[in-house]
């Protein structure tokens, strides 16, 4: 899982060997035993039976997720809707067994999708609190996070009030962003919420909530100015933005964030790097807006950039020599 060393494996005994052996043995033969089974078209509950057992030793097995489908659809239980919702609710609760063993396993996630939504009667709020506790187990995780924008979506198709579920989501992301802004999953996720917000607000809200965008990203780049993902977001913002004016007050913002954050460590590189860009990209939007000691700023900081990186010193050159003919500067 993400932010955890791996441990270092301890030489096993001759004994644990044997034991290994004995259990590959083991695998090797209900593995032989399921594709002989599926080979020959047996859909049966004793074929679903060793689809199970064999699923708890290896979730990443494909072909038994499908083959596993296909002998549901085909046992009788699979008629009667009573029958299909009990059947599946305990499908339900195997997979929440044996997701705490794999939590990134495509198929398993994919086969969870699929049992949803063959479920008569889908309880998609009990889903999403079950989900918000996987993700506590790996916060991180993006298949729990795009699982998660299923469930969202399915309970925004039979809610009364749509927005109320975006805005409570909306809601989720900050939690998950305060308790860790390196989430980029979070970040993600609230990108793909705040324009169904925005669109839901007046133009006086919708500023109020862009201060609040501000402020949050503002709070995330001082926990860990050389972390991405606030700087990423940062720059999607700037894209969605309605006006150059808009774009020029939201780069204005960040560079007087900037300002101050290299006042307590003038050497963070990443600071230095989205101070540059924010000059190149009023550069592009609105020129005559920087001032000289602006611009000499910036090729300072280009300067001071090769000195810390440099590996990417060419960069940096190139950046100093295209901005200063462009300003009539001498580099």
């Amino acid at each position: 899982m993400h932010g955890r060393r791996r441990q270092a494996q301890k030489e096993s005994t001759e004994a644990e060997k044997a034991q290994t052996r004995q259990q590959v043995e083991r695998y090797c033969a209900l593995n032989q035993q399921v594709m002989e089974l599926k080979a020959a078209s047996v859909f049966s509950t004793e074929s679903l039976s060793a689809t199970k057992r064999l699923l708890e030793q290896n979730t990443e097995l494909h072909t038994v997720w499908n083959y596993r489908r296909t002998i549901f659809m085909h046992l009788d239980a699979w008629q009667n809707a009573d029958e299909r919702q009990q059947m599946l609710e305990q499908e339900l609760n195997f997979m929440l067994e044996i997701i705490q063993k794999n939590i990134k396993s495509y198929w398993m996630w994919g086969h969870r999708v699929w049992t949803l939504s063959s479920l008569p009667r889908p309880e998609w709020k009990r889903e999403l609190g079950l989900v918000a506790k996987l993700l506590a187990l790996d916060a991180r995780n993006y298949h729990g996070w795009n699982y998660r924008r299923f469930i969202v979506s399915q309970l925004k198709a039979v809610a009364a009030d749509a927005h109320a579920v975006d805005e409570s989501e909306f809601a989720f992301t900050t939690e998950q962003i305060n308790r860790d802004c390196a989430n980029h999953a979070a970040w993600h996720n609230r990108s793909k919420l705040l324009p169904s917000i925005l669109a839901h607000k007046s133009e006086s809200d919708q500023q109020q909530v862009l201060q609040t965008e501000n402020d949050l990203i503002m709070n995330a780049i001082y926990t860990d100015p050389e972390d991405q993902n606030a700087w990423l977001y940062y720059d999607w913002l700037l894209d969605i933005q309605k006006s150059d004016d808009d774009r020029c007050r939201l780069l204005r913002n960040k560079i007087t964030a900037i300002q101050e954050l290299l006042e307590l460590d003038e050497d963070s590189k990443r600071p230095l790097i989205e101070l540059v860009s924010a000059y190149a990209e009023l550069q592009r939007l609105a020129p005559d807006t920087i001032s000289d000691i602006e611009k000499a700023d910036c090729l300072d900081t280009l300067c001071k950039l090769k000195n810390i990186d440099p590996f990417r010193a060419g960069r940096y050159s190139d950046m100093s020599r295209t901005l200063g003919q462009q300003w009539a500067l001498s580099v």
